[in-house]
């Protein structure tokens, strides 16, 4: 009958385990997001740049106030994209910990009960931060492009007019 009861606790204890591990591969979805999404801001930031190195801002149709906002907007978009990052990839760490925490308190016979379940809010909490980061960038992104979108319909429109004027 004990070996019953001791392979009961085990699974018992894996189960628990598995919990956090779906909070980890949540997690970890939302991280591999936020990279991609930081990348395209590194791209674009790095073509806007090249444009002012090389001296090509005309071929734009953008003032140099329109290509400063653009990448002021970029840096604040990184700066959102970089910190939901950070956050993500420590409630990854966190919810790690967690599983190794409720093995180590099945271990020590149940005395760290309260341990397990404070990583675990600690680790939500970072993915709700680094969520509410995500929104934050994905807002500035809206923003940033309905900017470029009024801009590049205006530019039509002034090229329309020249070509009707001549």
């Amino acid at each position: 009958m004990g070996n019953v009861s001791s392979q009961s606790a085990a699974v018992a204890t894996i189960a628990a385990m598995i919990t956090p591990a779906l909070l980890l591969l949540g997690s970890a979805s939302l991280v591999a997001s936020a990279l991609v999404r930081m990348a395209r801001i590194v791209d674009r930031a790095r073509i806007l740049a090249a444009v002012v190195h090389d001296g090509t801002l005309d071929k734009m149709g953008v003032t140099t106030d329109q290509l400063r906002g653009w990448l002021e907007s970029h840096a604040k978009r990184a700066h959102c994209a970089e910190r939901s990052i950070r956050l993500l990839y420590f409630a990854i760490v966190v919810f790690i910990a967690t599983c190794l925490s409720i093995a180590l308190d099945r271990a020590t016979g149940d005395i760290l009960k309260w341990f397990p379940v404070a990583l675990a809010v600690v680790g939500t909490v970072l993915l709700l931060a680094g969520g509410v980061y995500m929104v934050m960038e994905s807002r500035l992104s809206g923003e940033q492009i309905a900017d470029e979108i009024r801009n590049a319909l205006s530019r039509l429109q002034q090229t329309k007019k020249q070509a009707t004027d001549v």
